[in-house]
């Protein structure tokens, strides 16, 4: 189910995490890039939460992703029923 769930809404999960991602200035100022993996369930109203960061380089971004799927909770595609997910958040300064 996570699979075809994300294989349906991944263009908007992604748009939703671009437009949304919470990037702290500190960071941004040293330098501090790198992906970190957020785990959280998605209820059917699309509420996330026992939100986990499973894999990260940087207390910093680690907060920064927890805030992130915080602030988007609510605002991604609703699930059928409950999800597990597992969701890739980049920080870069390319942007």
């Amino acid at each position: 189910l996570e699979r075809e769930y994300l294989n349906e809404h991944i263009q908007k999960i992604k748009k939703l995490l671009s437009e949304n991602l919470y990037y702290p200035r500190s960071a941004r100022k040293r330098g501090i890039v790198g992906t970190v993996i957020v785990k959280f369930k998605l209820s059917t109203n699309a509420q996330a939460h026992s939100i986990e960061v499973i894999e990260s380089n940087s207390p910093i971004l680690t907060r920064a992703a927890i805030t992130t799927i915080e602030d988007l909770s609510s605002k991604f595609p609703s699930p059928q029923e409950e999800l597990l997910l597992h969701v890739p958040i980049n920080y870069n300064l390319s942007r």
